[in-house]
């Protein structure tokens, strides 16, 4: 039953009004997610700091909206909340690149991420959280009904959050955008607070203002959007697995223009000259080689993580007889690779778009080398490939004297070398040959850097002396690790983002 100052169109609305606010709620959780990643990584920090975020304003919106909906029992009540909610989502979508640039660079990543999460969600978290109180307020008459019509709405409103979370999740962040995305859910809103704006009633003009400000507010989401610094000159897009960014850089050693794909603005994770498509070589990928170079012939390889492709066609350059089976998640890589990259399908590079550890878990094949380049900087580890039991697939999917690489962003001396120790260790519980090498020479220890490891599946021969031979000048670079009291990585205990943590400091 409605409240005597509702309505029977009201009254009709309000469950409606409920469940598509619940969906909102959880699709903005996912999309923040998104907007976070960039400046912050997908890290469990990331998502504590949503969550926790979130949900702490969620509950005081509750608590707001129980006391307000105590004292006010008009339904103008619930359109001023929606239109409030509208221009705060709106707001969110204009500033959050500014915003969260502002505190990228804070010596803390979880002090920048908690921050910045505050005062980007605090505002529309809270009037989320107004809704259903409020709402629930507008439906009763009596007592006696105020159970059913309380237990009814917060379902509705729970409902409302799971369809938002699949909805999202599978189809609308890959099909819109996060940006374009939040901007839509701010017209939802707004379109709910229309639905109650009529009659007019009391103070029609204010209303009248309000709504026009919420709609000036709307369409600034759309076509206004000032940049950080940080994201300047980048193309940012969404897909069902992440946002990546798109950006071009001049060569300092050439001139030559350098197009690169990323997840963040500090970083290259695939790279190729502008001109020619042809494939930038990161300084890793030579590692990648010097491993190849000891494998047995043919070479088979396996690459868990392909991006947009790069090294695939390095390798192909590199070793003609060889050919590689490649792994990569996200199959909007293999279109943006085609597109903007130079990609052509040969039939040497066998794609599978897959989680790499699914793969591993599942194939029978047999390899001479397994390439993990799935470890796109030191905010962005997938923990499932980090592990003994996953290393233990890398082992079985070998050939006797088959080699596995791996280059992770990690410092090797102080707090900040937690995760290479762990990484060395995990692996030498299954390759007897394991060989630790630094990427680029004058680092200090201390510093982030790429460091490559390799492990040879087999006793027979000394790992340390074929590469010596393949390369010296490469494997001069070679340090020890101290994995003593380093914890051993399995499925069911992986700390890695905590043990990255002093890395991305």
């Amino acid at each position: 039953m409605a409240n005597p100052g509702t309505n029977k169109s009201q009254s009709f609305l309000l469950p409606l009004i409920v469940l598509l606010c619940g969906a909102a709620s959880l699709s903005l959780e996912l999309i923040g997610s998104r907007l976070l990643a960039p400046f912050f990584g997908n890290s469990i920090f990331v998502w504590t700091s949503l969550i926790g975020v979130m949900l702490g304003f969620m509950a005081l919106g509750n608590y707001l909206g129980g006391k307000l909906a105590d004292r006010v029992t008009s339904p103008d009540i619930l359109f001023w909340v929606l239109v409030s909610l509208s221009v705060s989502i709106a707001l969110v979508t204009i500033f959050e690149s500014l915003l969260l640039g502002e505190f990228a660079g804070l010596s803390s990543i979880r002090t920048g991420m908690v921050i910045g999460s505050i005062l980007l969600f605090c505002l529309p978290c809270t009037l989320f959280g107004v809704v259903t109180p409020a709402t629930t307020r507008l439906r009763l008459r009596n007592l006696q009904s105020s159970g059913a019509n309380m237990g009814g709405l917060y379902a509705l409103s729970t409902l409302g959050s799971i369809v938002g979370a699949f909805v999202t999740g599978f189809w609308l962040m890959a099909l819109v955008g996060s940006s374009r995305l939040l901007a839509l859910i701010a017209v939802l809103v707004m379109i709910l607070a229309l639905s109650l704006a009529f009659p007019l009633g009391s103070h029609p003009s204010r209303k009248i203002l309000a709504l026009l400000v919420a709609f000036a507010c709307i369409v600034g989401a759309f076509v206004w959007r000032p940049i950080s610094p940080l994201m300047t000159d980048l193309r940012p897009f969404d897909t069902a697995y992440d946002r990546y960014m798109v950006g071009e850089l001049e060569e300092a050693s050439t001139g030559r223009l350098v197009r690169y794909l990323s997840h963040n603005p500090r970083s290259m994770e695939s790279a190729v000259y502008a001109d020619t498509y042809e494939p930038y070589i990161f300084d890793y990928y030579r590692y990648y080689d010097l491993a190849l170079d000891i494998a047995p012939a043919p070479r088979s390889t396996l690459l868990i993580g392909g991006g947009v492709l790069v090294y695939p066609r390095h390798q192909i350059k590199q070793y003609p007889d060889s050919r590689i089976d490649v792994v990569e998640i996200d199959p909007a890589l293999y279109t943006e690779a085609s597109n903007n990259f130079g990609y052509l399908s040969t039939p040497q590079i066998r794609l599978t778009f897959e989680d790499g550890r699914v793969f591993l878990n599942k194939t029978n094949k047999h390899y001479d080398a397994v390439i993990l380049d799935a470890f796109k900087s030191s905010n962005n580890v997938p923990f499932q490939l980090t592990t003994r039991e996953s290393m233990q697939r890398c082992y079985s999917a070998l050939n006797e004297g088959g080699v596995l690489v791996m280059n992770v962003l990690a410092s090797y001396k102080g707090d900040g070398a937690r995760f290479i120790n762990a990484q060395y260790k995990t692996l030498k519980e299954v390759f007897p040959q394991v060989e630790v090498y630094l990427v680029t020479e004058g680092e200090r220890p201390q510093d982030p850097q790429n460091i490559s490891l390799i492990a040879y599946k087999g006793t027979n021969r000394d790992l340390k002396a074929r590469l010596q031979k393949a390369d010296a000048k490469l494997a001069s670079r070679n340090i020890t690790l101290d994995a003593e009291g380093a914890p051993m990585l399995t499925d069911d205990f992986a700390p890695v983002d905590q043990l990255l943590l002093n890395v991305n400091k």
